[in-house]
């Protein structure tokens, strides 16, 4: 009679007996049943009764038993192999206090992959095979693919190209470049226009065709700090326009520089060994073998699911998953979506979810596990999540990125807001092979969070991202310790503007302590260490070394104030060594070791900023006890000048007579081996007399057991080397009647700063000088800098003499300047400069160094010009023409330039200077060379 009742029945009977203080053991194995009870590690010698056969069913077990009376831990043992996961597994609060281990010595993958089988070769030398069905038997959707274990390349052209030690920066190379604006679409019945500015553009010859089916055909763009993906709409070969079937977040021609591009999954892009092409009607992914590959024993998967794991807690209400611990498992193979409108981010791919998602979260830990080969980010503690811990993980191969917590906008209240996690001694690194924006370890709206001994390398973007508040806005962000973590070998020479840690907004209580970043390296520009951006405050950033990055140290760019820089090391950086940003609200920088063999110590552009300080009489904050050094002050005399390190142009008792760097010293540091990058002081170092205390960097990264630190250790780079500048741009003429643009647009190929608040830079048809368009430009009150907000060209000419015209309507209370500018240190690098002031009534102020020249009318349009020679050996005026209607034109020669430095032009702007709401309108926008 016994046998009619089923093993797992009386296995489960025995289980749910046990007192409530005891703990129960399921076990699952690739070799076992869901039938079976789990409470076996292997199948019985009569093959009646083992282990179960997935995590799912393993979860549902743990559920009978908690609902039999066993409600304390129950764990589940996973034995080695690979679970192939039909669908997430999903962890509700009824599932708190479980625990998935690997059994002793084995590791269990979770694998939300699938094989793909029966591949052929054709006769152009690539193999082909049937996708993988999907669970309603249509042919599988995946975008990506994965040969042994290793990601293989969706096919793109051109192809990709490493740079090299010889690439210069900015170097297109791999690459198709933007040609030019996409004009607006235009309904001839109605004469509505749609503006196509952020969803399309005119596209290089050759790189876009009609295909056959362009639903399959994507445009991977690339911004600044982004990139984004694009399915096509439509092709106009005559005009060479392709039009996406959404927007992207940012302009295409952000900063007026033309954006990089590559054409992916086009049928006539698979060239290349390791190139693989999917064509979802016929249900055929082809692919082109590396050397070496056999596809008939190669294991080749791709993913069939998006998520792996999920848990569903909800906080606000106070239903909690918690006490949940993975330990020793590998989460493998998930995918990405491509949205049908495309996908754009404005940062940091922030809507990107991850293959291990948690909200409500409480108490949880992974621990020693594996996450790799997925599509997007690779864990998310969301909302919600609080007290959990991911330890000694490692984390790689990643679509977009690694771990992150919070949000990035507001939680609605605490009980929402993820707090109190840690991230330590984890491997994160290969990220950002489908989105160049993800970011190593982003926290978003998040606080009380641990941060450590993490070894973060080999990102396309930042490595650690901190806040997401622009301005000084309410923020959830503060008390996060970002600490002895080693972040090197970021932004890859693909993406601009990142670090190798990245910060936004208010953060009181945080710390940036005890790290070890280098090696940064942007695709053009822009690439810190430590990077405090947009109203940075409350951080105490102490103890770190700072080395090999393209643009310096540390930035403290967009109104940062109120940080403490203390007791750092920054050091060889390609450009700059520091930039503050010298806000009213000043940072401290104390007992800094600055080390330069090249470039300027202090980014020239922000000098203007202290200067500001200066004549307002604001704080310039505690600057001291500080030792600078540039290798060129300890050349050997070879002839040439002696050379003297500047403080911006200020010689060092000149800068010391603001009351800066009272105590500290321009002087030898003395490391041990500054070309073994040995960083070590000599005891006779200047820095210890001003109080400058070492630190062991090499304490950073990971910690513990020998072999996982030695895995780390163990990952080689190529020696640094700094890339070669990038090659002059070539002269842009400005013609801008602003045509092209849509009402409400922004000007072509200009860059345009300062809207809010009222304040805006627009095209309009309210009127115009001549065709249908104009560019109204209005000021507001309230706005941060006085200079906002205006907009400027980057011509690029270096010699010879140029005319500048453009037409003018001023609205009384009109306030403005237009402006030429070299690189180089304002404002000593401005040259013509004029100013319109129409706050005195009917007519307007023409005036130049403060001395009134002419008068014009308000309300009408009013044509000028401005001519200058360009060149070190001129004579270094300009002549100014205006216009009125009805009358000759007014010439005024010889007006001498504003700045000493003044010799090519680099940036021609309009800048609108009213503190009230005020207007004024520009058309025939034009630059070109005097013949």
């Amino acid at each position: 009679m016994s046998r009619t009742i089923l093993p797992a029945a009386v296995a489960f009977a025995a289980l749910a007996s046990h007192s409530l203080a005891a703990a129960a053991t399921l076990y699952v194995s690739p070799e076992g049943r869901d039938t079976w009870s789990g409470s076996l590690a292997a199948p019985s010698a009569a093959r009646d009764d083992g282990p179960l056969a997935s995590v799912h069913a393993a979860r549902d077990a743990a559920r009978k038993l908690r609902a039999a009376g066993v409600v304390d831990d129950i764990e589940i043992v996973l034995r080695g192999g690979v679970y192939a996961l039909a669908a997430p597994l999903v962890l509700a609060p009824q599932d708190s206090r479980l625990t998935f281990a690997a059994y002793t010595g084995e590791r269990p993958v979770l694998s939300g992959g699938v094989t793909v089988t029966g591949w052929r070769a054709e006769a152009d030398g690539t193999w082909s095979a049937p996708t993988p069905r999907d669970a309603d038997g249509e042919p599988l959707a995946f975008n990506q693919l994965f040969v042994n274990g290793q990601r293989r390349t969706l096919a793109r052209t051109p192809n990709y190209v490493p740079p090299g030690p010889q690439t210069p920066l900015g170097s297109t190379e791999g690459y198709f470049t933007v040609q030019g604006k996409a004009p607006p679409l235009r309904d001839e019945a109605t004469g509505r226009e749609t503006d196509r500015q952020n969803l399309g553009f005119i596209y290089e010859p050759g790189s876009i065709r009609r295909w056959d089916d362009l639903s399959e055909v994507r445009v991977v763009l690339y911004h600044s700090w982004e990139n984004s993906r694009h399915p096509i709409a439509d092709v106009d070969e005559t005009n060479r326009i392709v039009t996406f079937t959404g927007p992207c977040v940012w302009n295409i021609f952000y900063f007026g520089q033309p954006q990089r591009y590559y054409i992916e999954n086009a049928p006539d892009a698979l060239d290349a060994p390791g190139e693989w092409y999917l064509d979802r009607r016929r249900g055929i992914v082809r692919y082109i073998p590396l050397p070496g590959e056999d596809l008939t024993t190669a294991q080749v998967v791709v993913p069939r699911l998006t998520n792996l794991v999920t848990l569903t807690g909800d906080s606000n209400l106070g239903l909690w998953v918690e006490g949940i611990t993975f330990r020793g498992l590998s989460f493998h193979y998930d995918d990405w979506i491509m949205e049908p409108k495309g996908h754009s981010d404005p940062q940091a791919v922030h809507t990107a979810p991850a293959a291990i998602m948690a909200d409500g979260a409480r108490g949880c830990v992974f621990e020693k596990c594996e996450i790799a080969h997925v599509g997007d980010y690779a864990l998310w503690l969301r909302e919600g999540c609080k007290d959990n811990r991911v330890v000694q993980c490692r984390i790689h191969d990643l679509g977009v990125g690694g771990p992150r917590i919070g949000v990035h906008y507001y939680p609605t209240s605490d009980a929402v807001t993820s707090s109190g996690n840690e991230i330590s001694n984890c491997h994160i690194y290969d990220g950002g092979h489908v989105y160049a924006g993800g970011v190593g370890l982003l926290l978003g709206q998040t606080y009380g969070n641990l941060i450590s001994h993490n070894e973060i390398h080999d990102f396309s973007y930042t490595g650690i991202s901190v806040g997401w508040t622009w301005g000084d806005d309410q923020t959830r962000c503060r008390d996060n310790i970002i600490e002895y973590n080693h972040v090197h070998h970021v932004m890859r020479r693909a993406l601009n503007d990142g670090g190798a840690i990245y910060t936004l907004g208010n953060s009181p209580g945080s710390v940036i302590r005890g790290n070890w970043f280098h090696d940064v390296w942007p695709w053009s520009a822009i690439g810190w260490g430590i990077y405090l951006d947009a109203t940075t405050n409350g951080y105490l950033v102490e103890d770190n070394l700072v080395y090999h990055t393209l643009a310096g140290g540390w930035m403290g760019a967009n109104g940062n104030h109120e940080n403490v820089i203390r007791n750092n090391i920054f050091a060889l950086f390609g450009q700059y060594g520091l930039w503050p940003y010298w806000e009213r609200r000043p940072n401290t920088f104390t007992h800094n070791i600055v080390y330069l063999d090249r470039g300027q110590l202090l980014w020239e552009h922000s000098e203007r900023f202290l200067r500001e300080r200066l004549a307002a009489g604001d704080p310039l904050g505690e600057w001291d006890h500080n030792v600078y050094w540039h290798t060129a002050l300890g050349a050997p005399d070879d002839g040439a000048p002696p050379f003297d390190l500047r403080f911006y142009q200020l010689t060092f008792p000149e800068w010391q007579a603001l009351g800066l760097d009272v105590h500290s010293v321009v002087a030898d540091p003395e490391f041990v081996d500054v070309a073994a990058l040995d960083f070590r002081l000599r005891p006779t170092s200047p820095a210890l007399k001003r109080g400058f205390v070492p630190f062991d960097y090499t304490q950073a990264g990971l910690r513990g057991d020998p072999d996982w630190v030695a895995e780390a250790r163990a990952v080689q780079h190529p020696p640094t080397t700094f890339p070669p500048p990038a090659p002059p741009p070539p002269p842009q003429p400005v013609d801008d009647g602003f045509e092209v643009p849509t009402v409400g647009g922004s000007p072509e190929r200009a860059i345009v700063s300062g809207e809010g608040l009222g304040a805006s830079i627009r095209v309009t048809d309210e009127t115009a000088a001549a065709g249908m368009h104009s560019l109204k430009v209005t000021d507001a009150p309230g706005l941060e800098q006085p200079w906002q907000p205006h907009f400027f060209y980057q011509p690029h000419f270096t010699a010879g003499v140029l005319r500048q015209s453009f037409d003018l309507r001023l609205e009384p209370g009109a306030l403005m300047y237009t402006e030429w500018r070299d690189e180089g240190s304002y404002p000593d690098n401005i040259g013509p400069s004029v100013a319109f002031d129409a706050q005195q009534g009917q007519t307007a102020r023409v005036a130049v160094a403060g001395q009134v020249l002419a008068e014009l009318p308000v309300s009408q349009w009013v044509h000028v010009e401005i001519e200058a020679e360009l060149g070190t050996r001129t004579a270094r005026t300009w002549q100014l023409t205006l216009q009125t209607p009805g009358a000759e034109p007014r010439v005024i020669p010889g007006l001498p330039f504003s700045g000493k430095a003044f010799a090519e032009l680099h940036w021609l702007g309009f800048v609108s200077t009213a503190t009230e709401t005020a207007v004024f309108y520009l058309d025939n926008v034009r630059l070109r060379p005097v013949e």
